[in-house]
């Protein structure tokens, strides 16, 4: 039987154009139900698995005597709820399934993998195929009202059909017109939250997964209400409306990480970021949110704040903090947030509030609810209010939490339990979090992904098919360098005298894409993982053990596929002569360790053929290390500390430095002259689409505030260009300070904007430039085995030198895409890697004390930021309690002080002590676990003494006290400012935003 769907849609030139479907109705659906006999004769009769999953999208059965019907709402609002194991026997009809598919891409691919686990008897009816159940939409009827409509048919076909077999049929609607309508049927139908109750019995903690979007808070404080009554956001109508108007600036809310109530939202229109300051003005917006602002008069505009409100130890500080600083004594354009545009809420990891000695932050409700408030690790999002029967099971546990909605009179957002991680303070519960919080894939590898992997043994029976277009340099001497334990080699090198003076030098790395073919499931989760991430404990692959850890390691004595890039090069004055790009097959002769290496090429007894090629390797990496500084490359510094555990897996015993090598750097420029002659290949045959890398020249002013503090110190700091900025570092050297030099070169690094991935078509050339390598242009080749972009590049390298065909569909827009991703990972990959040494440090440091020296690093009105370099991490140093509306502590013998602020100085006095960027101060290092759900490593500054140590992050019940600071401190640093008017660590900076904080004894080289 066939019927045709009608609907009409807009072009984006604006024309109306009525689209007809042609739909075959077939009336041999079976039900899903394994009693109806009727159906399972109909699914017998299906010739082929292929003609039955298209009858029933999904073939799992039901076996219940009651099923339960779900309505589109109950999916996109309580997908939480329905993941719960708990959840059973359940009708997801194709209408359904098809408005979360146009609603919510991400929700609809969650409820299709619970359809598919079979335990959960989900089954998918296709009731728009059904000459029993389709429906045409009548006129003057909503597409909604139609969708309705058909779910309350197919829910009475189910109730007749499976009548004569005693099977219940629910509907499950929270929609109230949908309720009515369905019960005049005569249809049984419930809301999800009595559906839940009904279950709770068995399980607690349904209720706690409850969603409730439509709460009417009843219940609620009515203090609360009185005190907190926020601006009515705007309807979608008007806010679009005065977007297109010019009236309102719409861009992404970015909460400040030290002043929860300060935010800025970025447009690409306006040079400048607006800031938003107040928690009326920020109205209820979340980190992440796209946003509308209304800009205030010009009169009003305002300058950041000054104070350090909050410490936040879940997210990684931006690393332009010098940058912005310079910025802070200019006023910006400042608005308020009037409407949210998109709302960028997920599941937020973090603990119960509460205290060890008395858990006295629950209210009870009249349904036996405690009402708990939770706090997430990320201090850029506000305490969730949670509704559980369950406080129990809650204290003490790091939860996972999601925010269903946030009223306009409740002064927090409310939300409801996902799942519990585990215990506070665990390694493995502390590591999930972490995974968890920065969105790091790390699910095991499907089945789909395995069926990708070739036989183990691959490698054992290379054929003269697998040698098409494929050197053979199994006889060449090639060896590889890496860290001590490192198992995914990625590159191996070899060099050879070819006389004259001319010296052969290749680079080898892992030919991965060999094994991963464009569009197949491995390619897919690769590219959607884009990195591996390091952790100090673990690594989450990017690709397969199977292909990580040994068919595309270059390992010593076997036989492996690679990607050559090979020079011949003048060995006195490193001119490249000839360049060749190969496939190949080698057979590295050696595994070596930095350390390994760097003893062979400093013990002259030692004379073998290995020994001989890494010196000429060294000497020739020398020749091109200097052409590349004299070019303006920056030497850049960044604290490289590794934990040492007693065993394997255990917790951290020790820390101590990582050594970098001249092993180190040899490695390191090989692989650099490989990224940049590759990238220079691709550019030539896909100027429109190549995978390249950039680091953009740093804007100068964000240089003034750091080079006024150099300059402080008598030092001439340039920043004209690279070199002169390079020339400049260099110069500034503190005879009786060694770190001195260590710390500018670290706060430079402040002042920069990360090194990003791009498509050459999106940009001119004159912007490709790498600022920190002083290159044209630059990509990355060498890790194909943890990086996705070098693999896309291994595709490009491959079809320009015309032994591999890339896909048509590469364009400019297809690479921006992958770009786009490549760069969120990497930097999630960053800031997760950094957690895991934050939460190793504080392992390290549950039970003991420890007095360190400490540099002053960035000076705000109320605290100092310091950078320990014996543990290589920050933390800030208050001198006042933020709390108080007068920024006073008591210091130097009980007397009360005023700290008074000089922003352009960078300097914060008392009359006693005044405290500047680049002082060296004495620290205690301890842990604070007087919160057991928020432990945190705290630093007092000893030497000079400050008694005061705040006990707390300010909290937003002080709203009145900390506005009344804000300009108490704001009138301070005024009049201060007017009255004060009248040996190196060499590290390479191609990942510019490299850390302070201490980092496992991963790779370190490229």
């Amino acid at each position: 039987m066939q019927s045709n769907k009608c609907f009409y849609k807009a072009t984006k030139k604006g024309t109306i154009i009525k689209v007809v479907n042609e739909i075959y109705l077939r009336d041999d659906i079976p039900c899903g139900h394994d009693s109806c006999k009727e159906c399972k004769i109909k699914l017998e009769r299906r010739t082929t698995v292929e003609d039955r999953a298209l009858l029933s999208n999904e073939i799992n059965t039901i076996d219940s005597d009651k099923i339960l019907i779900l309505d589109t709402n109950v999916i996109l609002h309580q997908i939480d709820l329905l993941e719960d194991p708990t959840i059973k026997n359940c009708i997801i009809l194709s209408t359904v399934l098809d408005e979360v598919k146009s609603q919510n891409r991400a929700i609809f691919n969650r409820i299709r993998d619970v359809i598919k686990e079979s335990s959960r008897k989900f089954y998918v009816y296709s009731n728009e195929y059904s000459t029993f159940t389709s429906i045409t939409r009548e006129n003057g009827e909503s597409p909604n009202d139609r969708n309705d409509r058909a779910i309350r048919v197919a829910t009475q076909w189910y109730k007749s059909h499976l009548h004569k077999y005693s099977i219940k049929v629910l509907l499950i609607t929270n929609d109230k017109d949908n309720l009515k309508k369905a019960k005049s049927l005569g249809l049984d139908c419930q809301t999800i939250q009595d559906l839940v109750f009904e279950l709770s019995d068995k399980n607690p903690s349904l209720v706690d997964k409850l969603s409730d979007p439509n709460d009417d808070s009843n219940e609620k404080d009515n203090d609360e209400s009185k005190r907190f009554q926020y601006q009515e956001h705007k309807p979608m109508s008007m806010l679009t409306e005065g977007i297109k108007g010019g009236k309102l600036i719409q861009g992404i809310f970015r909460t400040s990480i030290t002043n929860y109530r300060e935010a800025t939202v970025s447009n690409r229109e306006m040079e400048k970021e607006i800031l938003i300051q107040g928690i009326e003005n920020i109205n209820r917006a979340v980190d992440g949110d796209i946003v509308a602002v209304e800009l205030f008069d010009q009169s009003k505009w305002n300058t950041p704040s000054t104070l350090i409100m909050l410490e936040n130890e879940g997210v990684e500080e931006d690393d332009d903090s010098i940058a912005k600083d310079s910025l802070i004594s200019k006023k910006q354009p400042t608005g308020k947030v009037v409407g949210i545009i998109k709302r960028n809420w997920k599941p937020y990891c973090g603990a119960v509030e509460f205290k060890q000695d008395d858990n006295n932050t629950t209210t009870k409700t009249s349904t036996g609810l405690h009402f708990l408030y939770f706090m997430p690790i990320d201090k850029r999002i506000p305490k969730i209010r949670i509704k559980s029967r369950q406080v129990s099971n809650l204290i003490g546990k790091r939860i996972v939490v999601a925010i269903d909605q946030w009223d306009k009179n409740s002064k927090y957002p409310s939300g409801h339990f996902v799942k519990d991680l585990g215990p506070l303070g665990d390694k493995e519960t502390e590591s999930q979090v972490l995974l968890l919080q920065f969105d790091i894939p790390h699910h095991p590898f499907g089945a789909a992904v395995m069926k990708c992997l070739p036989s183990p043994d691959i490698m054992d029976r290379v054929t003269s098919a697998d040698m098409v277009g494929r050197k053979d340099l199994r006889k060449e001497c090639i060896f590889s360098v890496d860290p001590p334990g490192c198992t995914d080699i990625d590159d191996a090198l070899h060099i050879k005298d070819l006389g004259k003076g001319i010296m052969e030098v290749g680079v080898h790395i892992a030919d991965v894409s060999h094994f991963v073919q464009e569009g197949t499931a491995i390619d897919e989760e690769a590219a959607n993982r884009s990195t591996s991430v390091y952790l100090v404990d673990r690594r989450i692959d990017m690709l397969p053990g199977e292909l990580s850890g040994n068919l595309c390691s270059l390992m010593s004595n076997v036989d492996r596929f690679a990607f050559s890039c090979i020079w011949k090069i003048n060995q006195h004055t490193g001119e490249i002569i000839a360049v060749e790009y190969t496939k190949s097959i080698i057979r590295s002769c050696a595994s070596l360790t930095y350390e390994q290496a760097q003893i062979r090429i400093d013990d002259k007894s030692q004379n073998d053929q290995i020994t001989v090629n890494l010196r000429n390797l060294n000497s020739l990496a020398k020749i091109l290390r200097k052409q590349r500084f004299d070019r303006g490359a920056l030497y850049l510094a960044s604290p490289q500390v590794k934990f040492k555990t007693e065993e394997l897996g255990g917790d951290p015993s020790d820390v101590e430095i990582y050594q970098l090598r001249e092993t180190n750097s040899m490695i390191e420029e090989f692989m650099l002259l490989a990224n940049i002659w590759v990238a220079k290949k691709i550019y030539k045959h896909f100027p429109g689409c190549a995978m390249l890398r950039r680091h953009p020249t740093p804007n100068k002013a964000a240089f003034d505030l750091l080079t006024k503090l150099i300059e402080n110190k008598g030092y001439k700091f340039s920043t004209t260009t690279s070199k002169d900025l390079a020339d400049s570092l260099d110069s500034a050297v503190d005879k009786n300070d060694s770190y001195f030099n260590t710390l500018c070169r670290i706060m430079t690094t402040r002042c920069m904007s990360p090194a990003k991935y791009f498509s050459s078509g999106s940009l001119p050339y004159e912007d490709f430039n790498h600022y920190g390598l002083a290159t044209d242009i630059y990509t990355h080749f060498t890790s194909p085995i943890r990086r996705y972009p070098d693999i896309i590049v291994h595709r490009l390298l491959a079809s320009a030198i015309g032994i591999q065909s890339v896909s048509l569909n590469l364009e400019n827009k297809t690479i921006s895409a992958l770009t786009e991703n490549n760069n969120f990972r990497h930097k999630m990959a960053q800031y997760a890697s950094r957690g895991s040494t934050q939460l190793h440090t504080l392992i390290f440091f549950k039970g003991r004390k420890s007095v360190e020296d400490a540099y002053i690093i960035r000076v705000k009105a109320n605290a100092f930021v310091v950078l320990v370099p014996r543990y290589g991490f920050e933390g800030t140093v208050y001198v006042s309690d933020p709390n108080s509306s007068t920024a006073t502590t008591n210091g130097g013998g009980g007397t009360s002080n005023i700290y008074n602020y000089n922003h352009e100085d960078q300097t914060l006095g008392n009359g006693i002590h005044t405290f500047r960027v680049f002082d060296k101060v004495t620290v205690e290092i301890y842990v604070d676990d007087s919160k057991a759900h928020d432990q945190k490593l705290k630093i007092n500054c000893i030497n000079p003494n400050i008694s005061f140590v705040p006990s707390d992050d300010i909290d937003s019940n002080n709203l009145d006290d900390i506005l009344n600071q804000e300009n108490n401190i704001n009138k301070s640093t005024s009049s201060t400012s007017s009255s004060n008017k009248s040996s190196k660590v060499r590290k390479q900076p191609e990942n510019i935003k490299s850390s302070t904080k201490p980092t496992s004894n991963k790779k370190l080289k490229k």
